[in-house]
């Protein structure tokens, strides 16, 4: 078991708000969400607490510096790890311009977008995304926590670096999608999710599906519909401002794996791209 699982045991009775998205509404933590926290791998908050959620203590700091989201759920929810784990002054770099130091940045208004109903993390495969599932890049040093705003092409990087055994927030990067080695894949999805007629055009006939039994969630109906049965079957893509964790994924440019993970239901959707000779194409939708 993680250490955000034994956090979360031990200070259940304190932890409030935790929604996570990539912009939605807040709301009270239900104890399907308690559930949710314990399973899923990224835990979120708010960031709009009075007080300190989190006891940070001298001895039980190296306990969060393992695995990445441990780190993160401890980061949300402490404003002494906060404080203490933000390097200051804090560099925004720019793709475009000289780096700025940033002397008064406050992790708890940068990092609000971490509140809603799901949040997105993008995969080069289903390979990639088993992986983290089996905690096997709990390793990595360097994390990157993308906020992508799909409505004006920019993307603002959070990167976290581990050096010394130690997790911190090192710096900040300001890019738009031509700088991302996403860019071609972001650049259609942009417009995927806000054209419907394009969209339908952006579907695989057919298309493969697997969706769980709503009378039992055991089982799954494994299946495939007509490109035009689409908009009648179709549920909500990911919109507006999405984020990606990035902790070691490869993009090859021809597969692309997108996980909506709900906080409100503990419920997964997975869409999966492939670019073909005439563009990108849904080719398959999981929940």
């Amino acid at each position: 078991m993680s250490i955000k699982c034994k956090v979360i045991q031990g200070f259940v009775a304190i932890v409030v708000t935790m929604l996570l998205s990539c912009g939605g509404r807040g709301g009270d933590t239900s104890q399907d969400e308690v559930d949710l926290l314990l399973t899923d791998s990224i835990p979120v908050d708010t960031l709009a607490q009075e007080e300190e959620e989190l006891s940070i203590t001298e001895e039980n700091t190296p306990q969060f510096d393992g695995i990445f989201n441990d780190f993160l759920f401890a980061y949300l929810h402490s404003r002494t790890l906060r404080q203490e784990r933000t390097t200051r002054p804090l560099p925004l770099e720019h793709s475009q311009r000289p780096t700025e130091l940033l002397e008064d940045f406050n992790p708890e208004f940068e990092l609000s977008f971490l509140t809603g109903e799901y949040f997105t993390t993008l995969y080069g495969g289903a390979s990639q995304m088993q992986a983290e599932d089996d905690e096997e890049l709990e390793e990595d040093s360097v994390v990157s926590l993308q906020r992508i705003n799909l409505n004006d092409g920019t993307i603002r990087n959070y990167r976290f670096l581990r050096e010394e055994g130690r997790w911190q927030l090192a710096a900040i990067r300001e890019e738009t999608f031509d700088d991302d080695d996403l860019s071609d894949f972001l650049g259609f999805y942009a417009r995927f999710c806000s054209d419907s007629i394009f969209q339908s055009q952006a579907i695989a006939d057919p298309l493969h599906i697997s969706i769980q039994e709503s009378e039992d969630e055991d089982e799954t109906i494994n299946g495939i519909i007509d490109a035009d049965q689409w908009q009648t079957f179709c549920p909500e893509v990911p919109s507006g401002i999405i984020c990606n964790i990035r902790k070691g994924q490869s993009y090859s440019g021809h597969r692309i794996v997108m996980r909506k993970s709900g906080l409100s239901n503990g419920l997964q959707e997975i869409f999966t791209f492939s670019k073909e000779r005439n563009g990108w194409k849904l080719i398959r939708y999981e929940n």
